[in-house]
């Protein structure tokens, strides 16, 4: 297992143009650096649990977050990249850490250990937490109708709202 421990820094950012972009949860401890690399889906999940935690565990809820170091230079080869096939997020509540243990697909067949491990403090949580919701957000935008991204040219092929039976029904009468 690779084992950070207490991270320095800690963002997501995604890459690409919107509709093929890649995403990942960045951390860095001293000259050591990591991506976790997710579908856009479950970095936003791992945004709300994270949130979902310090409300249920945290001592601190509602008292404002210190300022954190930024990221700053990442580089385009991190010692450490996992395609996150399976993750685990437990709170030690003594220090205020969100634990986050990440298994890539290898690892989760063979059943090992986690392959990754990293804690987070609570300010570095709730910055976490807000670039993961600007990363989300600096995408393709969402349907209004069922909060789907929209396809390339506007369309949302899945949305029940948008599929041609908008117009209103007329229902016959009651018979009263």
């Amino acid at each position: 297992m690779i084992d950070f421990g207490l991270v320095d820094a800690v963002d997501s950012e995604s890459i690409g143009p919107p509709g093929q972009r890649t995403f990942r949860l960045r951390a860095n401890k001293e000259a050591n650096y990591a991506a976790l690399w997710f579908e856009k889906e479950q970095l936003a999940l791992l945004g709300r649990e994270f949130s979902k935690l310090l409300a249920e565990r945290s001592h601190h809820r509602g008292e404002p977050a210190k300022s954190i170091p930024e990221m700053g230079p990442f580089p385009a080869n991190p010692q450490v990249e996992v395609q996150v096939a399976r993750l685990g997020l437990d709170f030690d509540e003594k220090t205020e850490h969100i634990i986050l243990l990440a298994d890539d697909a290898i690892a989760l067949e063979q059943g090992d250990t986690p392959k990754f491990r990293m804690e987070i403090n609570r300010e570095q949580a709730i910055s976490t937490i807000r670039s993961i919701d600007e990363t989300i957000a600096g995408g393709r935008p969402l349907c209004p109708l069922c909060n789907r991204v929209l396809e390339q040219n506007g369309d949302c092929i899945a949305c029940p709202g948008s599929n041609g039976h908008l117009s209103e029904v007329a229902l016959p009468p009651t018979g009263d």
